[in-house]
């Protein structure tokens, strides 16, 4: 194998890892959140297909709930 496979094959293998430690955390940006997150502020559901309203929501998943909390993937505001 040359150089350049180990280096692409080190990159995958540290992004999987990423993925997987923080879906089990539910914390961070690389997990997977494969369940239904409610608004911290009125309690309501949101939908399960999201309309991202910024860029941060486009790559690191999040919505905008109808009150106008902002909330990453995990369910918890953030700043606007």
């Amino acid at each position: 194998m040359t150089a350049a496979v180990v280096v692409v094959i080190a990159v995958l293998f540290a992004g999987t890892a990423l993925v997987i430690r923080d879906s089990f955390r539910r914390a961070g940006r690389w997990g997977i959140n494969v369940r239904r997150v409610t608004c911290p502020r009125c309690e309501q559901l949101l939908p399960r297909i999201r309309a991202p309203k910024n860029l941060s929501q486009s790559m690191w998943g999040g919505a905008t709930c109808t009150c106008g909390c902002e909330v990453d993937k995990w369910g918890r505001e953030t700043a606007p």
